[in-house]
């Protein structure tokens, strides 16, 4: 629909004697203040379209007959006199003259019998359907939309294209939910303050001449709910200058005071891509359901933090969700001293299986919820900090060796009590039992853990009964893609080939300074390490580093906290050949942030220097100044 927009509209919409409404205040004592509809029933008050039953007395929940409706729509429409023809609406009913008017006007229908049922309480679908043939009386013609509201197949048939124009129109913007979607609730009984809000929205469209889901209007949340403004801006930033909490366009929620934002990409887009702050250069990834932090936003795009970075991603594919209306969330729970992390899926508002992660660190306790978004630093349920902790395996820095040898790997296999979901068993039938050696020996070839390629076997073979697995003999979904995962994925002659040829890959490209990929040598998070470039799961690191917690906590924790992992503190520290600062750089780390573990026994070199294990694949050892290292605190028990 071509947009109406002359100095005139723009003074009818943002004007506060057109369609504000008085402010809130010590004034207003009447039943109206504080109400989610107060806007609109305090305009439709001052439009002389409905009044009150007494001194600050307007019963903004009682609720509206169909012969109050019609009478509603007459004076709002100023519609000519006109005689009630309906048996049940005699010349003597008070209201027979709003009555008489909506059905000269082709307003308003009756039932069989020529009755009208002035009496009966009208419902939302029956509301909008009076406001649709209200728009054709008045000459405006609206082609239906698709409805979207959770409860749409409860519409009558005979009122579904009403209530679609009326929603393409933002005349009804529904009910939103816990979930931030919306439900309409066409079967019950409209109130008072609803009937305001259809007909002052309707008022103001018939002024506009366009749809008011083209125009800002802001809210608030009181008590759970969310309470829209009656006034509407023609732009993001008038919305914006009015400083209220939220800022809707139509349905979708642009702008809130704090909360979560879940990675919501339209149909057909695999990823949401988080960009820096130029919004032209891509930092990371994520897939859809992923939670963020929401730090702000403006009409494009949204500021959030991810694990830890920072960075924005598009309105279009971000679903802000406030603090009040959050169902769940992502967290930690701890039982029997073992840290588990939960999933939740703001889709469905499920949790998801809760997974051993990690000894819990002595400051949380058994029984308690936590929450994190980088994994390592610590929140309660009021969003108190109680501490910092780091997952062992999650940032051990990859080119160290594990403690474990072929056998001890075949042996965790076979320990296995697990059906796949397609029925197989892994203890007896699973192919990672006897590869054990085949792990070792990349270990010795590339320099790269094999408790490390273990844990990504295990965890992207689902323990190598996989499809793609089985038919590709691909161990770690090389080459697949979300949208097809075994079409893409890159076939092997052999289960060996699959883990020396990713192996090789990993060396290359992600674990070595230089590679194409390399964020550092660690599992990591979407700031840094692997997973900022390798997984769209922004816990694809987390799913590794519980696996090799679980084979190690069965092996008897032989590798778990065996090396002293440091973080490096300045950007561009050199890693050296020898103890010295004339010996020659094997690379530099570009930031701040690097990983690095020390070589047991031999943490120091003279006073100053530690040795570490290299990330470049031509040096097994390195060489940090002890200054720019500080050793990061571990979870344990």
């Amino acid at each position: 629909m071509k947009k109406v927009i002359t100095m005139l509209v723009m003074l009818l919409v943002f004007s506060t004697a057109a369609f504000g409404y008085a402010p809130m205040g010590s004034a207003n004592n009447d039943d109206i203040t504080g109400h989610v509809l107060e806007g609109e029933m305090r305009k439709a008050v001052e439009l002389g379209i409905l009044g009150g039953y007494g001194p600050g007395r307007y019963g903004p929940n009682d609720k509206v007959t169909r012969a109050q409706f019609a009478t509603f729509l007459t004076r709002a429409l100023k519609l000519p006199a006109a005689q009630s023809t309906f048996s049940d609406v005699p010349s003597t009913y008070p209201l027979a003259a709003g009555i008489g008017s909506a059905a000269g006007a082709n307003i308003v229908a009756g039932y069989p019998g020529n009755t009208f049922k002035p009496e009966q309480n009208i419902t939302r679908e029956q509301m909008a359907a009076m406001i649709s043939r209200a728009l054709e009386y008045k000459g405006m013609k609206v082609a239906p939309q698709a409805l979207t509201f959770t409860d749409s197949a409860q519409i009558h048939p005979n009122f579904v294209e009403a209530v679609s124009k009326n929603t393409y129109l933002g005349i009804i913007a529904g009910m939103p939910t816990s979930d931030q979607r919306f439900r309409f609730a066409p079967k019950d009984d409209a109130t008072r303050a609803q009937a305001a809000a259809f007909i002052v929205r309707m008022l103001q469209v018939l002024e506009t001449g366009d749809s008011l889901n083209d125009l800002y209007k802001t809210g608030t949340i009181v008590n759970g709910q969310v309470r829209m403004d009656s006034q509407a801006y023609l732009t993001y930033q008038q919305a914006a200058n009015a400083g209220k909490d939220l800022i809707y366009q139509g349905q979708t929620l642009l702008k809130m005071k704090n909360g979560l934002v879940v990675a919501n990409p339209p149909a057909r887009q695999e990823i949401v891509r988080i960009m820096d702050a130029t919004k032209s250069r891509q930092l990371t990834y994520v897939v859809k359901g992923t939670e963020l932090q929401y730090i702000n936003a403006d009409e494009n795009w949204v500021h959030v933090r991810y694990a830890d970075g920072e960075g924005y991603i598009r309105q279009s594919e971000a679903w802000l969700i406030p603090t009040e209306l959050q169902k769940g969330r992502a967290q930690y729970t701890v039982t029997n001293g073992v840290l588990h992390y939960r999933g939740f899926d703001h889709f469905t508002g499920q949790y998801e299986w809760a997974r051993p992660y990690s000894d819990a660190p002595a400051f949380m306790q058994n029984g308690q919820v936590y929450y994190s978004l980088n994994g390592y630093d610590f929140f309660n349920a009021s969003g108190q900090k109680v501490g910092t902790a780091y997952q062992y395996f999650n940032f051990l820095p990859l080119r160290t060796k594990t403690n474990y040898t072929a056998e001890d790997l075949n042996r965790y296999i076979a320990s296995l009590n697990i059906t796949t979901p397609n029925g197989k068993h892994v203890a007896t039938e699973s192919p990672l039992l006897n590869l054990g050696h085949v792990f070792i020996e990349a270990q010795e070839k590339y320099g790269i853990n094999a408790l490390y390629l273990y844990g990504k076997a295990i965890h992207e073979s689902n323990y190598g009964l996989s499809v793609i697995a089985e038919q590709r003999k691909n161990l770690f979904g090389y080459g697949a893609y979300d949208s097809d995962p075994l079409g893409n994925a890159k076939p092997f002659n052999s289960f060996e080939e699959s883990i020396h040829h990713v192996a090789n890959s990993m060396n290359n490209r992600y674990l070595t300074p230089g590679g194409d990929q390399y964020r550092g040598a660690v599992l990591g998070l979407k700031g840094h390490g692997m997973n900022v470039n390798y997984a769209s799961d922004p816990l694809w690191g987390q799913k590794i580093a519980s696996h090799m917690y679980r084979a190690d906590n069965f092996l008897g924790k032989k590798d778990y906290g065996y090396y002293t992992i440091a973080k490096t503190t300045t950007a561009g520290l050199n890693v050296r050949s020898d103890a010295s600062t004339s010996s020659a750089a094997q690379f530099q780390f570009p930031q701040a942030g690097h990983y690095v573990a020390y070589v047991p026994g031999r943490n120091q070199a003279g006073a100053t220097w530690y040795q570490i294990f290299s990330d470049h694949k031509d040096h097994q050892y390195g060489y940090v100044h002890g200054s720019y290292l500080e050793p990061i605190n571990i979870m344990k028990r």
